[in-house]
């Protein structure tokens, strides 16, 4: 069996700026100021980070890590409403057909590898109704960076399918160059998708991808390349 493990942002989904909206309503109601996510790039990066950032930049006093603590619940209280009002919500090409054939397969298993917070996370593919295929996953409230991520996510998959996934039947699948680093650095397979904008398949290819593709719409050549055909 061989283990997939999927970013979301950028590689499954598309939320139009709700990220960014949830993020700045949470920020605005606990802070009383804006933040500064309009300077920084969010792809690819932990939700814990991207906040310290903020929290710096805006000037706040105070250690960040307990102020993310309050903030966060106001975030996620945030981001459902801020998802449903995005007009341009959409699956990127092929998702919906690959997790849907992947599913099906006795070989494959599905877990998440991403920067968001488990909640924030579910609320963002539940929008979707992918929850069913992601089981377990590794996810950015519990570690800051994206090798310890994967590392979750598969310690969470040998616990729930009980057995063991060695580093050459684990793929990790996105759309960032953090995503390519974080499955390098723990020796695992990495299939790059040039679908979330902030990095081109060039970039994707220039950080050591095993196989990178322009979306996921031709099926039948991302499971020759993920050897599931």
């Amino acid at each position: 069996m061989k283990l997939l493990i999927f970013d979301i942002d950028g590689t499954l989904t598309h939320l139009d700026g709700a990220t960014r909206r949830a993020f700045d309503a949470a920020y605005v109601r606990i802070f009383g100021v804006h933040a500064m996510t309009e300077t920084l790039r969010l792809h690819g990066r932990t939700d814990p980070l991207i906040f310290r950032d903020c929290y710096e930049l805006s000037g706040l006093s105070g250690g960040w890590e307990k102020a993310f603590v309050i903030f966060r619940d106001a975030y996620l209280t945030a981001l459902p409403g801020c998802i449903a009002a995005s007009q341009h919500t959409h699956l990127h090409p092929g998702v919906a057909g690959l997790l849907n054939m992947l599913h099906r397969r006795p070989d494959a298993a599905l877990a998440l590898g991403t920067g968001n917070m488990e909640a924030g996370a579910r609320l963002k593919i539940g929008h979707f109704g992918l929850n069913r295929y992601f089981p377990v996953g590794g996810f950015g409230d519990h570690h800051h960076q994206r090798a310890d991520i994967m590392r979750d996510a598969i310690r969470h998959a040998e616990a729930h399918w009980r057995q063991t996934f060695p580093p050459a039947d684990t793929w990790v699948i996105g759309d960032t160059v953090h995503d390519i680093e974080g499955g390098k650095a723990v020796g695992l397979r990495t299939l790059g998708v040039a679908t979330g904008g902030a990095f081109f398949y060039e970039d994707l290819v220039k950080a050591g991808a095993d196989v990178v593709f322009r979306d996921l719409s031709d099926t039948a050549a991302v499971m020759k390349a993920l050897g599931l055909n």
